[in-house]
């Protein structure tokens, strides 16, 4: 079904594509193998599929607003089975990228791995700021979300909504090296007194009445670079836009 689906999609997307991969695997294949085995056939199907040039998938961790301590070798990623396999197939080859929160693996070429550490989530600095102005895909997975995109949050940041502050948060980190420092890292917080879950039943109706998501089966493509120009004209005229 999965490999229909993204056959169905395939004629649409451009060899060579830039996409990053938010995916449950649970129930996305039928058979008993463990998540390591499911995780490697799931990403050589994108390969096979689509020869992406780049590859991304979050190893996110949440947990450092709470425990104030990052390690890009070993701290575990907070976002899911196939992000936890994608963070431990590629440990040796160190492609974690160096944010205490939102760390990713650029599974192609591990672009961005000799980076220093990044200290403000969705700064010049971090990787949703080169995204944003790249031509890539958010492809959604077996999620039960209607969508999953961390780049909202980075419109949100470069619009200045009302319903989010810059947070820091003093913690230490230790890097590849073993070598451990002091971080002071911004992010972008929600305000706890406003309801600022995102309208994603909206946004998804918006990619689909234009266009800006390819859909099939467990599968959506999201094309970010039309999506993101189309938000950011609304959030420049409401800055509630996303979450009414």
């Amino acid at each position: 079904m999965l490999i229909n689906s993204l056959m169905k999609i395939k004629k649409k997307i451009d060899p060579g594509s830039k996409i990053i991969l938010f995916v449950r695997l649970k129930g996305l294949f039928n058979e008993k193998t463990n998540y390591k085995f499911q995780t490697e056939k799931l990403l050589n199907i994108f390969r096979e599929v689509f020869h992406p040039s780049e590859i991304y998938v979050p190893t996110f961790t949440y947990s450092f607003t709470k425990k104030l301590f990052f390690n890009v070798k070993s701290t575990p990623s907070d976002v899911g089975r196939f992000s936890e396999e994608i963070r431990l197939i590629y440990q040796k080859k160190c492609y974690r990228t160096f944010d205490p929160v939102f760390s990713l693996v650029e599974t192609e070429n591990g672009l961005f791995k000799d980076k220093d550490i990044n200290n403000n989530a969705f700064g010049k600095k971090s990787i949703w700021r080169y995204l944003n102005n790249q031509k890539h895909y958010v492809v959604n997975v077996n999620l039960d979300s209607p969508i999953m995109a961390t780049q909202l949050h980075y419109l949100e940041y470069e619009s200045k909504v009302r319903y989010r502050y810059m947070k820091y948060f003093n913690g230490s980190v230790q890097n590849w090296n073993n070598t451990k420092s002091n971080v002071k890292y911004g992010y972008y917080v929600r305000k706890i007194k406003i309801n600022s879950n995102w309208n994603r039943k909206k946004i998804l109706k918006i990619c689909q009445d234009q266009k800006f998501v390819l859909e099939s089966g467990p599968v959506k493509f999201f094309e970010w670079l039309k999506l993101s120009k189309f938000l950011k004209k609304k959030l420049s005229l409401n800055p509630n836009y996303l979450i009414s």
